[in-house]
């Protein structure tokens, strides 16, 4: 399979409760390379992600026990969290999901490769 680098999804506001900001989609293999993170807020959000491995075929849930990353962003910034090595998401239904303090402040766009 070739892989295919790429922008993962399009850009989207991250929700105060963790919600799916990526799904991988069936017979797919994906690597997560590198998050953008924009706060638009004029105070600061913090943003949790979290890598969800699927539940019997559905998407599962956020907890601390899946969470990989709490990023405090100022007012204005923006981030670009590289990964040193790539998540790998195999499973139909893995996500990657996210949170942070106020909803519809803070954009993300996913960077990275996916065999198809």
């Amino acid at each position: 399979m070739a892989r295919q680098y790429t922008r993962l999804v399009d850009i989207q506001y991250v929700a105060s409760t963790a919600g799916a900001i990526y799904t991988n989609p069936a017979s797919t293999k994906s690597y997560i390379k590198s998050f953008i993170l924009f706060n638009g807020n004029t105070s600061s959000e913090t943003v949790k992600l979290y890598n969800v491995p699927d539940s019997t075929g559905s998407a599962g849930t956020a907890g601390v026990d899946n969470q990989f990353a709490e990023i405090v962003l100022a007012a204005g910034e923006t981030l670009m969290f590289d990964l040193p090595y790539p998540i790998t998401i195999i499973d139909t239904n893995d996500t990657i999901q996210a949170s942070t303090t106020t909803s519809s402040k803070v954009t993300v766009q996913i960077l990275g490769d996916k065999d198809a």
